[in-house]
């Protein structure tokens, strides 16, 4: 009997992370109870409870004034609030089929919980905090023996900083080359007055020697890139590496309390043997045809999967991502310039949208993007329209020729309605504002998580400053957006989907509600920010949303994301095509009772939504 206590426990989170020794004591104490169907343990207000409850067999529903609250099964554990706070307990619990307790005494689980933190935490710990410690167990469960665990905490003061010379901004070229050689340097730094810069081997050579200047009269501050890029010495080299990627450069200074400590290089980094963006983002810079892109487009499936079983959390997996997709539609639309044979005539970005917007695209997804051109010039020799209408469909072609999946519903830059000049896009957008349409307000959603991707950020945020100005004075407009957020729930009694067996689909009943709804406050309140996690931090920042819900609903997000891409990454594997669609039944328990959670922040961020802003809109 108690053998058999022990195996079962030993396969049930918390319990599974006690030492065998604890384990074996509990078991001692543990009392047995039977319990037909339909028989109630305890009721709403009853005394103050004694044991902790722990289901061996059957389901138990608990419910509060009449309604269910949760539902549960082998392996659930109730009956702890009461027992934690002395008060009697706030829920009724009812056996909805024969079931089988084990009773554990208050004195040993109190006994337990002062003992072990990983064991209060998941009592006594705030919702949020417990699926943060599932997520960890989660990527943990599907680790692989690789290099990028150490990269997410590895401080950048803990990788050899090159110590560099600074130097004069007078200093000529020839003196410069000469003290980098007799130092095996590849870089100065020079203080020009108040003005610091760097100096690097290839800035001599393009700057000097390929311009036939005289590299003895030439001094430093003449060709001196101003302002260094920096980090601090306690900045994590993911940041690191990430500015380095966006901005194309190999080096960057530390510093530590404002005092320049030395130089890190992207050859530094490699010596650490992490997964290295730089390698991949430096290889699409070098690319010369469609071809190669297509290559390193498709390593990146590869790449996620691989990120994931090291460890590394989804939302640092999509930063990742974007830069890379980012580089390839950059080097993408070069390539397009050079097939169309001539130079755009104005100022002009693609956007990208939706997920990719937001910076939290993983795998392939169908691509969605936007252009916007300055149509402000009076007249000029070219139709720029009908240049940015032949760029826009080579752009595309070759976008799809490298593999990213065309939108079935249109939404790319080939299309006249995803291709517009500023003035055009501002008249588009206050149409949409002014006389919203139910049926669209989706896309439009998934249009104003637009950033710029390739091209002009003046353009991209001028258009956003006129978007959340006309947004605040469009009532209506937030209201249907707000209405889409609340309309896919899990459906009623979706507690007990959790038995397992039935598909839900995480995006529709999870993922979508808290982007849609988190994107809509986020625009009336006049945040920039694109991404959801950012959007709800700034959110709770001023006070828009609770602290306690913007904690979990930042959990919540984060663990959908985390288990859908789990599911995806294992369908690749089978060879099977990857949806949003998880099967309950295949999933461990931990994960479907902390999924069961998640469903239940987006069901009370819905209800928020629907107190706080819907009341008054009749539906």
């Amino acid at each position: 009997m108690i053998h058999d206590v022990e195996n079962f426990l030993k396969e049930h989170y918390p319990f599974s992370r006690l030492p065998d020794t604890a384990l074996g004591a509990l078991s001692f104490h543990l009392l047995v109870r039977y319990y037909p169907k339909g028989e109630t343990i305890f009721t709403e207000g009853s005394k103050p409870l004694e044991y902790l409850y722990i289901i061996r067999k059957g389901a138990v529903s608990l419910q509060a004034q009449g309604t269910e609250v949760d539902f549960l099964e082998e392996g659930d554990t109730f009956g702890y609030p009461s027992l934690l706070s002395g008060e009697p307990p706030t829920v009724t619990a009812v056996t909805v089929r024969d079931t089988i307790l084990y009773l554990l005494p208050k004195e040993v689980f109190l006994k337990l919980v002062e003992k072990y933190e990983e064991f209060e935490h998941f009592f006594t710990k705030s919702l949020a905090k417990k699926l943060a410690s599932s997520m960890k167990l989660l990527r943990i469960s599907h680790r692989t023996e690789g290099r990028f665990e150490r990269f997410l905490t590895l401080k950048v003061g803990e990788l050899k900083i090159r110590e560099v010379p600074i130097v004069q901004g007078d200093m000529t070229v020839t003196e410069a080359s000469r003290l980098m050689r007799d130092k095996n340097l590849t870089c100065l730094i020079v203080r020009n007055g108040g003005e610091e810069g760097i100096v690097t081997e290839r800035d001599i050579i393009k700057k000097v020697l390929a311009e036939s200047r005289d590299p003895s009269k030439t001094a430093l501050k003449e060709i001196m890139s101003s302002p260094i890029v920096w980090v601090d010495k306690e900045d994590f080299l993911f940041d690191a590496l990430l500015k380095m990627a966006q901005l194309n450069i190999r080096r960057v200074v530390v510093k530590e309390n404002g005092r320049i400590l030395g130089v890190l290089e992207d050859r530094d980094i490699i010596v650490q043997e992490t997964r290295n963006l730089l390698v991949i983002t430096k290889e699409i810079e070098r690319a010369k045809d469609v071809k190669e892109l297509s290559y390193l487009y498709s390593v990146t499936s590869d790449m996620v999967a691989d990120l994931f079983g090291e460890g590394l959390k989804v939302d640092h997996i999509a930063r990742l991502i974007s830069e890379v997709n980012d580089k390839i539609i950059g080097k993408a639309l070069l390539f397009a310039i050079r097939k169309v044979g001539l130079e755009p005539p104005v100022s002009f970005s693609v956007m990208v949208l939706g997920s990719e917007g937001r910076r939290e695209q993983t795998l392939k997804t169908d691509q969605d993007n936007a252009l916007i051109y300055d149509d402000t010039y009076p007249s000029l020799d070219v139709d720029v329209e009908d240049y940015f209408s032949q760029l826009g469909k080579v752009f595309i072609d070759i976008l799809t020729e490298i593999g990213f999946p065309p939108c079935p519903g249109g939404v790319m830059a080939s299309n006249s309605k995803w291709r517009k000049g500023i003035t055009s896009w501002k008249k588009t957008v206050k149409d949409w504002f002014i006389k919203p349409d139910p049926q669209n307000t989706l896309e439009v959603g998934m249009f104003l998580d637009f950033r710029n991707a390739y091209g002009s950020s003046d353009l991209v945020e001028e258009l956003r400053d006129f978007v959340i100005e006309s947004i605040r004075e469009e009532d209506l407009f937030f209201a249907y957006m707000l209405l889409d957020a609340v309309r896919f729930r899990p459906p009623t009694g979706f507690l007990r989907w959790f038995l397992g067996g039935e598909k839900v689909d995480l995006k529709k009943v999870g993922i979508f509600p808290i982007t849609h709804g988190v994107r809509a406050l986020a625009l009336k309140s006049g945040i920039r920010d694109t991404s959801t996690l950012g959007r709800i931090e700034k959110l709770r920042e001023l006070s828009v949303l609770p602290p306690d819900l913007s904690s979990d609903l930042k959990e919540a997000f984060s663990f959908l994301q985390t288990v859908r891409l789990k599911v995806q990454i294992e369908a690749l594997k089978k060879g099977e095509r990857p949806t949003n669609e998880v099967n309950l039944g295949d999933l461990p328990k931990l994960e479907r009772d902390m999924l069961k959670e998640s469903l239940r922040i987006v069901s009370e961020f819905q209800d928020f939504l629907d107190r706080r802003f819907l009341a008054s809109i009749p539906r």
